[in-house]
């Protein structure tokens, strides 16, 4: 994993994808550590990598950046890296999402000690009065008064990914913590005020754990 303490940070852009045929998950690791070092180290306002997994055999990336022009100008230069060209000629090209997630939350910064990240994505819910304020509002009601009970979790936050996408986003110690932590989050009555703005038909969630 890679941090730095560069102060707050206001972008997490969160790619999804798969390998390409018969690409082994330790050619990805080694191919992404080479990315890292001879690229992503040494873009301005990179502030942390990791390199994930879950247990369906996906992988994605998380990059966290002090703000937009840092992450757009990293993500400018990247297809022109000969680490990048190496490291994407292992994926499925039809298979990479990639969620830039503009963070709702003042301060934000890379957690200690995490193994885990959940990512979650939805649309907002329609006739029932959403707005990002009650959304926020609802977000930090999770953490002071559910979240904060779970010794294992690290930060969340909201995120906004486009006009009608939005994200929740949670470190956890470790991937069996995140697990626990959600399955009560969905009968939780501190959490169900957050959870009534969400389009549930448009709701996507996984845990991911950290490979490097």
């Amino acid at each position: 994993m890679m941090k730095k303490n560069l102060g707050p940070l206001t972008m997490m852009g969160f790619a999804r994808y798969n390998s390409g045929e018969g690409v082994k998950a330790e050619e990805l690791i080694d191919a992404c550590l080479t990315w890292r070092q001879e690229f992503l180290e040494q873009q301005e306002g990179i502030a942390m990598h990791c390199f994930l997994g879950n247990l369906k055999g996906q992988f994605a990336d998380a990059i966290m950046a002090v703000d937009r022009a840092a992450f757009q100008e990293m993500s400018k230069r990247h297809p022109e890296a000969k680490s990048s060209q190496s490291f994407m000629a292992l994926l499925d090209p039809n298979s990479v999402r990639l969620a830039a997630n503009e963070i709702l939350k003042e301060g934000a910064k890379v957690p200690d000690d995490f193994s885990c990240i959940e990512f979650g994505t939805f649309n907002a819910r329609q006739n029932v009065g959403f707005s990002e304020t009650k959304m926020l509002q609802a977000s930090r009601k999770v953490e002071t008064e559910y979240l904060s009970r779970f010794p294992d979790s690290r930060e969340h936050f909201m995120g906004r990914v486009d006009a009608e996408t939005y994200s929740e986003i949670s470190f956890v110690q470790t991937l069996g913590a995140a697990r626990e932590i959600c399955n009560g989050y969905l009968s939780n009555d501190v959490c169900k005020e957050l959870l009534a703005l969400m389009d549930v038909d448009t709701t996507e969630v996984e845990f991911w754990y950290v490979l490097a």
